[in-house]
């Protein structure tokens, strides 16, 4: 059995570095989150599970690889981790492939095991292709990311897409048919294409089961493997690494105060979430929602915005600021006409909403007290960023794939990627506050 002292996860964004890291916490890891890196982060005392975002899903291949050789390098120095976890994104986007030699390299593993699965959100790997609730990735939200859109659902032939001719010699898969006889034959199958030169071997996925067999395969394996994953792998990778260690199961209490929701998310599982929120009874007095428009981007944040903000962020109010209703905005032939006068493409829009969040987070930060709550990764990791947190720690689960953080300035923070949870995700996060908050 391989025991670690010290895991490290490698994620491309800060929801997937935290919904993967709160996998390993409630294993009884020690846990933390590292949005810069500071010498004195090497003090923190008994952590046990590392991870950390190289902001690396929407940026240039070369650049994204360099990043996670040098996470790597950086995490094995200065933090002495000894494995590694590549957190991928379960609807294949960024610069996977990239990222993953990247890794390799830098780890000196034979191999990597791709499960991009994530079957308790309802996504799952057959026959090589990525299905979201049944439905095909490509046909999903994340086809119509403006960064890193997804134009098909074969898993391989995306990971293949940015490759050479020799580097796509490299990759294979294993599909249900040697999944579902059990780690053995997966075992015997991963050494038989380790034997032949492959370095990047996707796995298929349809249940909690097909996860336990695949690590224990990998574990089984005499190769040095790299796996690769969403939240889902590695919670059966969890006990593995981490063994018998004691979980701390007391109740976590935090200070009633208002909580500030801001999404940059514009997939309509979010949007949903936030409608389904707004037109909630039991929370219908105390919700006040700001639905950002394309004028306000650009315009840039108004003191009048700032200040009716302000003065709802009182007791335990809720407050959501979002772009959901900018989607259909932006189909407009006003809106169109009014982007081209301004210069400004979807990818410019997605980093100009980000950055006004981020400010506004700032603003707000300097003149109340309040729970941040922030939805989409880029979203996440720039208002951490604006509201000056060095790390965040992990200190509960809200939900099984959200975990409630604290930052270095004990600021209360809660991220959700934009495609994670169903229709009720934001209800069961405030229902998680009323029942752990200090009356």
């Amino acid at each position: 059995m391989i025991l670690s002292d010290v895991i490290g996860i490698i994620a491309d964004d800060l929801t997937g570095a935290n919904d993967t890291a709160l996998q390993f916490f409630l294993k009884g890891s020690n846990t933390e989150i590292l949005l810069g890196y500071d010498d004195e982060l090497q003090n923190h005392i008994n952590v046990g599970t590392w991870a950390i975002s190289t902001e690396s899903r929407n940026i240039d291949k070369n650049d994204a690889a360099k990043r996670v050789y040098n996470t790597v390098l950086e995490l094995k120095e200065k933090l002495k981790v000894e494995h590694f976890y590549k957190k991928i994104d379960s609807t294949l986007r960024g610069n996977i492939t990239y990222e993953i030699f990247a890794a390799l390299e830098a780890t000196g593993c034979d191999a990597a095991v791709v499960a991009p699965a994530f079957v308790q959100e309802g996504r799952i790997t057959i026959g090589g292709y990525q299905l979201l609730k049944g439905v095909p990735i490509e046909r999903t939200d994340a086809a119509r990311d403006p960064s890193a859109p997804i134009y098909e659902s074969y898993v391989p032939d995306i990971l293949k897409k940015s490759l050479g001719d020799n580097a796509k010699n490299m990759l294979a898969s294993i599909e249900l048919n040697v999944i579902a006889k059990g780690a053995g034959p997966i075992a015997q199958k991963l050494s038989e294409l380790i034997s032949q030169g492959k370095k990047i071997i996707v796995v298929d996925c349809v249940s909690t089961v097909d996860f336990e067999q695949i690590v224990l395969a990998m574990q089984k394996s005499p190769h040095n493997i790299l796996p690769c994953g969403a939240a889902g792998l590695a919670q059966a990778l969890a006990p593995i690494w981490l063994g018998d260690i004691k979980i701390n199961k007391t109740t976590k209490t935090v200070p009633k105060l208002p909580k500030l929701i801001l999404s940059g998310s514009a997939t309509s599982l979010s949007a949903l979430q936030l409608k389904k929120l707004e037109n909630e009874d039991d929370y219908s007095n105390k919700t006040y929602f700001i639905s950002l428009s394309l004028n306000d981007i650009i315009s840039g944040i108004s003191e009048t915005l700032e200040n009716r903000i302000v003065e709802n962020l009182v007791q335990d109010n809720i407050v959501a600021v979002h772009v959901s209703d900018m989607v259909e905005e932006i189909k407009t032939d006003e809106a169109k006409s009014l982007l081209i006068d301004e210069g400004i493409s979807k990818e410019v829009l997605s980093k100009r909403i980000t950055a006004f969040l981020a400010e506004l987070a700032s603003r707000i930060k300097k003149r109340s007290e309040f729970i941040l709550i922030t939805i989409g990764g880029e979203t996440s990791q720039a208002c951490c960023a604006a509201v000056d947190a060095k790390y965040l720690q992990v200190v509960d689960a809200i939900l099984p794939s959200i975990p409630l953080c604290i930052d270095s300035s004990a600021q209360i923070i809660v991220t959700k990627s934009g495609n994670l949870g169903n229709s009720s995700t934001l209800i069961e996060i405030m229902q998680y506050f009323e029942h752990h908050e200090n009356v």
